[in-house]
């Protein structure tokens, strides 16, 4: 088999989602060459963009496979003696438990050996979602000046995303004599682009197209086809990604929240609480707590991610909670207080619930909950001022005109920021593309908009009406963008309340009344309700994860106050429930 040659990791390999750059340190290497039966266990298949990629980054494949086949032999040292470990030492059913570490080592070579397909993917995925602002910048710029070169330094300065910078380098590659000449290598590098830019593909050619054109109204008909392009590509992506969601929602649903309810209102009738010795009942609530708390949530949330990861809209593809030290500091206290007060009071549920309460509270003094319809409002504020942005400069103001016009214009969460970066470019004395390029609210809460006004900002150096039609076709983008963000939202509507109620009411209150027929039948009452009031709310904090970053609004940031409410919620419910459920039966009884 021939390996490729390639490099190890870029500094924006963090971009990308996960790094392909080796460990701080570095373990033996155990074999010098890779046996043919691993590559024909794992066939390194790579596509003529991925080669791209990993030439473009410059490490070798060959090493790579390497350092992973050594690694797998490390795994398989280290994990079969703790399988037979685990098999020897702990009673069935927990020595099943052995699978895991046996597994484990055949299943790394083929995750750590996708890492560089994936991180093209996802490249791709960024290009999509800042094609709109790079092809309006060259298209304003071969409007004014019919020069390729020209057209690819105004895209290339649009913005400081992957396509920018990717241009800029094959930009240089021409310059430096890499490739024969631009054009070619334009050509070349549009080969590589993935399936998912074939609107961006086409809108190059396009330009190419332009570039000899001889009459200025054939021109302008080729470059408006290509910003047509680009857009209508991006829709297309958006609409795709939403007709596949059905399905894995509904996985989600029925195997992530039903199936697990269902298996605790079994409880009873499969005898778990028995409170007879011989009958092994505290090792089956383990098991039970490990099923519910330990394996159904790892899975769910991992297929969570990646079906979330395939977003267009996300530009990282990879979808993020911030947790603050502060947080976690109080989560670890939260653990410890549960344990101290095990061991000095004897109460596994009044631990528990303490140990509970002190998270959610500290998830809820965190802050940072959003406000769906506030976030969609100041979205659609920022995309209404791109558009009177750019109108007022097609009418012949210059920039910084324009900009203190819009501001002024209404009050809103465009005209704050507005505001705020005019009063910066006073105090500061810098430029307004400077204080926007600077500034952290806007990049943190959609970055997409900030490329916008800084695509547009670049261009107002060449041309101010050239950067005024820009922004009008950029805000259409950014209009289509956020108008399939709330038809996401619509068409899982009824899904999406279905798994809210069921995780804040209707799980809670099941699994409450199973408690309080477990506590009459003088079962294991206390380990039940222990699990059941850690299952309660981390139930309602997965559905929360999953439902808040299904249309993209929740990619960035934290929404930990929300959680919190919601775990409370549901604990609530559950203890309700649990009291109200064994006061009745004891009534009847």
């Amino acid at each position: 088999m021939k390996l490729w040659t390639c490099t190890l990791p870029s500094p924006h390999s963090s971009e990308r989602g996960e790094s392909l750059s080796e460990p701080w340190f570095r373990l033996p290497s155990i074999s010098r060459n890779v046996p043919d039966v691993f590559l024909r266990m794992y066939p390194v298949k790579v596509s003529p963009g991925t080669l791209d990629l990993i030439r473009r980054e410059g490490y070798r494949l060959d090493d790579y496979v390497l350092r992973t086949f050594n690694l797998m032999l490390w795994c398989l040292g280290t994990m079969i003696p703790l399988g037979m470990m685990v098999v020897v030492v702990l009673p069935y059913p927990f020595s099943l438990l052995a699978i895991s570490p046996m597994i484990l080592p055949f299943i790394f070579p083929a995750y750590r050996l996708s890492l560089p397909g994936r991180h093209y993917l996802t490249e791709q995925r960024t290009f999509l979602l800042d094609s709109p602002a790079v092809i309006g910048a060259m298209t304003m710029s071969m409007n004014r000046s019919p020069s390729l070169e020209r057209a690819l330094e105004v895209g290339s300065r649009s913005g400081s995303g992957a396509l920018q910078a990717s241009l800029a380098r094959m930009v240089w590659k021409a310059l430096t004599g890499e490739v024969q000449d631009l054009r070619r290598g334009l050509s070349a590098w549009t080969a590589n682009l993935d399936g998912v830019n074939e609107g961006l593909r086409r809108s190059l050619h396009l330009i190419l197209a332009a570039e000899d054109e001889s009459g200025e109204e054939g021109r302008d008909r080729l470059l408006d086809q290509a910003n047509s392009l680009v857009l209508d590509n991006l829709r297309e992506a958006c609409e795709r990604y939403v007709g596949s969601l059905s399905f894995p929602v509904m996985l989600v649903f029925a195997f992530g929240v039903l199936a697990p309810v269902m298996l605790f209102s079994l409880i009873p009738m499969i005898g778990l609480g028995s409170s007879l010795p011989a009958d092994g009942g505290v090792m089956n609530i383990i098991s039970l707590a490990l099923v519910l708390l330990v394996l159904v949530p790892t899975v769910t949330l991992l297929y969570v991610r990646a079906m979330l990861g395939r977003n267009p809209l996300s530009r990282n593809g990879n979808v993020r909670s911030t947790v603050g030290r502060r947080t976690v500091a109080i989560i670890l206290v939260a653990v410890l207080v549960a344990a101290t007060g095990i061991v000095v009071f004897g109460s596994i549920t009044v631990s528990v619930l303490a140990g509970l309460g002190i998270v959610l509270f500290a998830l809820y003094s965190t802050g940072g909950g959003k406000d769906e319809k506030a976030d969609g409002g100041r979205t659609r504020s920022f995309i209404d001022g791109l558009y009177r942005l750019g109108n007022a400069m097609m009418g012949g103001q210059d920039l910084e005109a324009s900009f203190h016009d819009v501001v002024l214009m209404e009050e809103c969460a465009f005209s704050e920021w507005g505001l705020r970066m005019l009063h910066t470019t006073r105090t500061g004395r810098i430029s307004l593309i400077q204080s926007v390029k600077d500034d952290r609210y806007l990049r943190e809460r959609s970055p997409e908009l900030h490329q916008s006004y800084l695509t547009v900002m670049e261009c107002a150096k060449e041309d101010h009406q050239g950067a005024g039609k820009v922004a009008i076709n950029l805000a259409q983008c950014q209009n289509d963008v956020d108008r399939t963000k709330r038809h996401i939202r619509e068409n899982l509507r009824s899904v999406v309340e279905m798994m809210n109620s069921t995780s804040l009411f209707f799980a809670p209150a099941i699994i409450g009344l199973t408690s309080g027929i477990m506590g009459m039948m003088g079962g294991e009452r206390e380990c039940i309700m222990a699990v059941a009031s850690v299952y309660v709310v981390q139930l309602a904090l997965l559905v929360n994860y999953f439902t808040s970053n299904l249309d993209g609004y929740d990619g960035r940031g934290e929404c930990l106050r929300t959680y919190a409410v919601r775990g409370c919620v549901a604990l609530l419910m559950f203890l309700t429930a649990s009291l109200c459920g064994q006061t009745f039966l004891f009534r009847l009884l």
